[in-house]
């Protein structure tokens, strides 16, 4: 009797550790879940020859290069947070941040559109630290069932713009 019970008392151990196992492995399916893109411009006029980076944690996954109109897009994976970065000779680089999290279930495809200004060296001079910082936070909204940027980061990001750089 000691010994079955010694054996199934093995036996459950044994199941239950390959259940917590096997329950770690499984993966949540990604997918296409967000285009996000724009234009990006110097005041009313779009920007040609802007160097556009996608990065997924350090590493960059695509990059390209604006046209004449300024516009780029990016089609983004579900449960990742995304960095894009903007680069131009003469222009202060800007960032945005995009965490593609949605709620377990949702499947939908969204679209984020938006313009994002670049502010030229010669005319502008702000708080170089501003720089490591995106200027956007985008991600899911679940009230509004959209991807939305967090308005209140945003304004106060701008509001820094204008300090004086002191080097």
């Amino acid at each position: 009797m000691k010994k079955l019970l010694s054996s199934l008392l093995i036996t459950t151990s044994l199941l239950i550790a390959y259940n917590v196992n096997a329950q770690e492995k499984v993966e949540i399916e990604s997918f296409d879940v967000l285009d996000i893109g724009g234009a990006v411009t110097h005041g009313e006029e779009t920007l040609e020859g802007v160097s556009i980076e996608l990065f997924e944690g350090n590493k960059v996954v695509d990059a390209i290069e604006t046209k004449k109109n300024g516009k780029f897009k990016f089609t983004l994976m579900s449960g990742e947070i995304y960095t894009i970065e903007l680069k131009k000779k003469g222009y202060y680089p800007k960032r945005v941040s995009v965490n593609t999290r949605v709620p377990e279930g949702l499947d939908d495809a969204y679209k984020f559109m938006f313009d994002l200004n670049m502010d030229e060296k010669a005319e502008k001079k702000f708080d170089r630290s501003l720089i490591e910082y995106p200027a956007v936070l985008v991600a899911y909204d679940k009230k509004k069932d959209e991807f939305t940027f967090d308005k209140e980061y945003t304004k106060s990001y701008f509001e820094q713009i204008g300090v004086t750089d002191k080097n």
